[in-house]
């Protein structure tokens, strides 16, 4: 308790030196707040995507009704299925004439027992798809096997970068944030040098020399984190309307109270953590000169 006491004295003694501490890194954790609710959003639109890319397989127009349904249920029951429809050649007729509505002729010629039954395969991931397709190219009766793949690659690409930039950036923000806490404590370690000597002159513990500098990082952490969370709380928030308009269908909001909850103690227990380090790291060294 005493350490945390003199930490908390060293604060409130060089305010402005604390002030902008406390600012820059409040400021670095609404980034990193920020950019880690946009990582996960990203990851929930991909995810929404991947499922709307359809293996669809067409059943040869002369295809029995026993092969239809064996084939129906046995792709239902694959664990990496997430959803099958049945289109039958009713509804294959009804899609037609919907789509030719207006061509009276084409209408005409066209009758439910030329145009073939259909699958529409939806799987759990995007990697599901080439497995269904490959799949359902072995099932008997099926004359046809369609499947996008500029489409899948385009959201596979898109889902790696977008998880290798989220990484990098809250890498380089917990980088950052150390260097400040660094740069500030440091400066004051500075100043306090002559007494710092004299502690390890008489014998003080490098714990008792360097506790009061790691719980002000700690401090300076524990403040900016929860500012820095609240802020971008708020900021989403303000903002949910519009993004509830711009996403759509996208099911992204509500988003759950326990997301914001483990997003505040990893984040703060990184800048616990980071607060120490700094500290440690700016006493260090001043007791190497």
């Amino acid at each position: 308790m005493k350490n945390i006491a003199t930490a908390l004295t060293t604060v409130r003694r060089s305010p402005y030196q604390s002030f902008a501490a406390i600012l820059l890194l409040t400021v670095t954790f609404f980034v990193g707040y920020s950019f880690s609710l946009f990582t996960l959003g990203s990851e929930q639109v991909l995810k929404y995507f991947e499922t709307r890319p359809q293996v669809i397989g067409f059943f040869e127009v002369d295809a029995t009704e026993t092969e239809i349904q064996t084939t129906y249920q046995d792709i239902r029951e694959k664990e990496y299925v997430d959803e099958v429809k049945l289109v039958t050649k009713q509804d294959a007729l009804l899609l037609y004439q919907e789509e030719n509505r207006e061509d009276p002729l084409l209408l005409e010629l066209v009758t439910a027992q030329i145009l073939p039954a259909s699958l529409e395969i939806s799987g759990e991931t995007i990697n599901d798809l080439q497995r269904i397709r490959d799949e359902l190219a072995t099932q008997p009766g099926i004359d046809e096997v369609v499947l996008q793949d500029d489409v899948l690659e385009a959201l596979a690409s898109w889902t790696t970068s977008i998880r290798l930039v989220g990484a990098a950036a809250i890498g380089i923000l917990a980088f950052t944030s150390l260097l400040i806490m660094i740069i500030i404590i440091g400066m004051k370690v500075v100043t306090k040098r002559p007494a710092i000597l004299i502690m390890r002159i008489i014998g003080a513990s490098n714990w008792f020399v360097k506790s009061p500098f790691m719980f002000e990082g700690m401090f300076y952490g524990l403040v900016s984190s929860t500012l820095g969370w609240a802020s971008t709380y708020a900021a989403l928030l303000y903002l949910t309307p519009w993004l509830r308009e711009f996403l759509g269908p996208i099911p992204i909001f509500p988003i759950p109270l326990e997301i914001f909850a483990v997003q505040f103690a990893i984040g703060t227990t990184v800048a616990l953590f980071l607060g120490a380090v700094a500290g440690s790291i700016a006493v260090s060294r001043v007791m190497k000169k």
